[in-house]
């Protein structure tokens, strides 16, 4: 049909189709939109703009493959010109691509070096991926060419709170905060900010005083919640989180928070968008934050495979094919790096932590998938399979150790850690939202699954301020 229509657009019909599209996409109608898109850009040697229109209609609806192909047309169709660069950037970002969409970024600008909205972008860009003096630059070039922009200021702030520099951010939020100060997402930042320097009781002032002056908001209630949280103020916390959860109902992230501080019932594992939201803005430091936390599983993890595999620790044999569960930034594949003789595969579900286990250069395969969803996918048999620091997300273990136990391959080792709750527990849920088992549980669970444990370690697997977490560490086989 769409074919049919396309081959008897006019030009001027086309024109039509497209700016009756941009309107309803401007109104914030996005859906409305499509179908009058969709047609513009099926015509033959339709322009760049029916396909950019297209694209960020379908990036409004949330359908972003179908968006980065649409944006892809747009950069073709456009020969690289700026505004469709940027879209398939933000797609790209989106996706969790983020070093593609630097890449689009930085095209953008050099395309067009004078252009603002480019440098902003390609500023945020930088920022997200660790490069903060350039970052600052270039959103410092742009807030200098529009110095009366709240948006703008806002944007400069950001970059200073994620390079750590907290003063500065303070100063150029709270001047965005003062030329907008019904923006609620600024105030939220402003928060956040004094959070992340260490003052949960300043943050806490700002996120309020917002939100008596500001429309309701889910980014205000969230940060109230995390900044209550820090006092150790739990029920004004589950407050928060809750007024935010009503905000957005959806939110995977907001309800296993208030699961965590009593206000639901604990779920049998985490939800795939709040693990993903946790760790995507926790990439660019997480081996730093665990090397400060005398993280120890990784190195107690390589002596428990020497010990279960003598020939391999002595350097007569080598590991067959590796499956690195929740792998992270790769800190168990780095580990293991010389004893491998065959694959290394990662699973994460954050894309920016398999971004960073990528530029490691050990995994001959890395996929953006939850775990459970990769063991269903998944067809072939693995020598050692790992999971550290990954079933912390879990409360219920026996269904996925049986789906683990289906992938071993014969004599193959498992190898997993967890952190010890009381050893009458089966499974409890803290209010940091990680999960912890009980050894009997543990026990109990492997042995249902088929699997028999060679190697049982219960001794602290890293620091939490001058306490230790106590863990269980294990390497098992499957049973006879």
């Amino acid at each position: 049909m769409l074919a049919s229509v396309a081959e008897s657009t006019p030009p001027a019909a086309l024109m039509r189709l497209m700016e009756r599209g941009a309107a309803l996409l401007a109104e914030g109608r996005a859906a409305e939109s499509l179908e009058l898109l969709q047609r513009a850009a099926s015509v033959p040697d339709a322009p760049a703009l029916a396909h950019g229109l297209l694209a960020e209609a379908l990036e409004a609806e949330g359908r972003l493959d179908e968006a980065l192909l649409a944006a892809d047309r747009a950069v073709r169709s456009g020969e690289g010109a700026p505004p469709w660069l940027r879209a398939r950037a933000r797609i790209r970002r989106a996706l969790g691509q983020s070093l593609a969409g630097l890449d689009d970024a930085a095209a953008a600008v050099m395309a067009d070096p004078s252009d603002i909205e480019s440098k902003s972008l390609l500023g945020i860009c930088l920022s997200e991926a660790g490069r903060h003096d350039e970052a600052l630059l270039l959103l410092h070039q742009a807030f200098s060419a529009e110095p009366g922009s709240a948006q703008r200021a806002a944007m400069l702030g950001f970059g200073f709170l994620r390079a750590g520099r907290h003063a500065a951010a303070e100063e150029v939020l709270g001047l965005a905060e003062a030329m907008a100060p019904q923006a609620p997402g600024i105030a939220a930042l402003r928060a956040q900010n004094a959070l992340a320097a260490g003052e949960p009781e300043r943050a806490i002032a700002i996120a309020e005083a917002a939100v008596h002056r500001c429309a309701a908001d889910v980014r205000l209630f969230s940060v109230l919640g995390q900044a209550r949280q820090r006092l150790g103020q739990d029920a004004a916390a589950l407050d928060a989180y809750a007024a935010a959860l009503r905000l957005d109902p959806g939110s995977g992230y907001l309800r296993h928070l208030v699961a965590a501080l009593g206000g639901d019932a604990a779920p049998a594992r985490a939800d795939g968008r709040y693990v993903a939201e946790v760790f995507d803005g926790y990439a660019s430091r997480f081996e730093a934050s665990l090397f400060a936390l005398g993280y120890r599983v990784p190195g107690m993890m390589l002596r428990m495979i020497e010990r279960a595999r003598p020939e391999v620790a002595a350097g007569r044999a080598k590991l067959g094919p590796v499956l690195d569960l929740g792998c992270g930034t790769g800190l168990m594949g780095a580990t293991l790096h010389d004893l491998l003789g065959d694959a290394l595969v990662g699973v994460d579900m954050s894309s920016r932590m398999i971004e960073e286990a990528r530029a490691k250069g050990v995994y001959t395969r890395l996929d953006c998938l939850d775990i459970e969803a990769a063991l269903r996918a998944e067809e072939g048999l693995y020598d050692v399979i790992l999971l550290a620091d990954v079933l912390c997300y879990f409360g219920e273990l026996a269904p996925l150790l049986r789906q683990l136990r289906a992938r071993l391959a014969p004599g193959g080792l498992l190898l997993l850690s967890v952190e010890a709750a009381a050893p009458e527990a089966r499974w409890t849920l803290a209010r940091s939202g990680r999960y912890a088992h009980g050894e009997a549980y543990l026990r109990a669970a492997l042995a249902e699954a088929g699997l028999v444990a060679r190697e049982f370690r219960s001794e602290p697997i890293r620091w939490e301020g001058e306490d230790p977490v106590q863990g269980h560490v294990v390497c098992a086989m499957a049973g006879g």
